[in-house]
């Protein structure tokens, strides 16, 4: 993945709700402010709430660019941060479809199932690209770009385990776990973004 005289864009996944511990927060808030700090656009949900509202405000306490996306009746529940550049879709695949098409990475924190179904969504995604070619209209790539779990206090053990068990009752293989990084810090997350830039 190599980008030139463009500002790397990365999309962030995580929690609407801030979790019961207020390190959760922190984490958001720390990524949104190395993404700010690192030129980096943040493409994300759009709400001001929970953990994605902790990335947005990290990101704007740093000046950073940010590009929200939501619907209308997400939007009635979740308002977008006044000031932000924010696309209204029609629906959530239209949603999750704008920020796999206007992102040049993908960042996961700790969520709920909205979280988990971005994720897969990716996942089944970059399965199928890579697996069967050119199967998105356009695209003569394969999927290259990298997706980082941000595994605070562990949060990512029990994703892991469903993997291992897919892997090991013959429901995917053992390169299905070459599609994503397992990372424990935001800060190594955004090293691994640097390093797909370069290659």
């Amino acid at each position: 993945m190599k980008l030139s005289n463009k500002k790397i864009s990365v999309s962030v996944f995580c929690g609407a709700q801030k979790g019961k511990t207020k390190d959760y927060y922190e984490l958001a808030h720390k990524t949104g402010e190395l993404l700010a700090k690192n030129k980096m656009r943040l493409v994300y949900g759009a709400g001001g709430t929970g953990l994605m509202g902790a990335v947005a405000y990290g990101v704007l306490d740093n000046g950073g660019a940010i590009y929200g996306v939501t619907t209308k009746v997400i939007a009635a529940f979740e308002e977008p941060i006044k000031g932000t550049k924010t696309k209204i879709v029609c629906d959530i695949q239209k949603r999750k479809r704008t920020f796999i098409d206007n992102s040049d990475a993908f960042i996961v924190l700790p969520g709920g199932f909205g979280t988990f179904d971005e994720l897969f969504d990716l996942l089944v995604g970059k399965e199928i690209i890579n697996k069967h070619g050119q199967v998105v209209p356009n695209s003569t790539l394969s999927e290259t770009r990298p997706i980082i779990l941000v595994n605070h206090k562990n949060f990512f053990k029990p994703f892991e385990a469903l993997t291992d068990a897919l892997i090991k009752t013959g429901f995917i293989s053992k390169d299905h776990k070459k599609m994503y990084e397992m990372v424990s810090t935001p800060e190594e997350a955004i090293k691994l973004i640097k390093k797909s830039v370069k290659k």
